[in-house]
């Protein structure tokens, strides 16, 4: 899930949207009805996005927290490159598109 795969679903919405606009006698209503859309569209995206945050949050704290050295290591080297990654992206003004 990712900020592409939100774009790519909301501009299907505007794209039916544009396609219904004409045809339709109400537009106030039509407006309505795809700002509903829209905002259950983000929710739905949102939640994925934390589910898959806080599943992300969860292996590594189970691989910290574990007695094994290896799964210790690979933990820090990958939280390490995250730091790196995130320092490059704000740095130099966010990740590519």
């Amino acid at each position: 899930m990712s900020t592409d795969d939100f774009r790519a679903d909301a501009r299907l919405l505007l794209a039916r949207l544009l396609e219904d606009a004409p045809a339709h006698p109400n537009h106030d209503m039509l407006l309505e009805v795809y700002a509903d859309e829209l905002t259950r569209l983000y929710g739905q995206h949102a939640h994925h996005l934390l589910t898959d945050v806080i599943n992300d949050a969860r292996t590594r704290l189970d691989a910290r927290l574990s007695p094994d050295p290896l799964r210790q290591t690979i933990a820090t080297v990958q939280t390490t490159v995250q730091d790196l990654w995130k320092s490059l992206t704000q740095t130099f003004g966010g990740p590519p598109e």
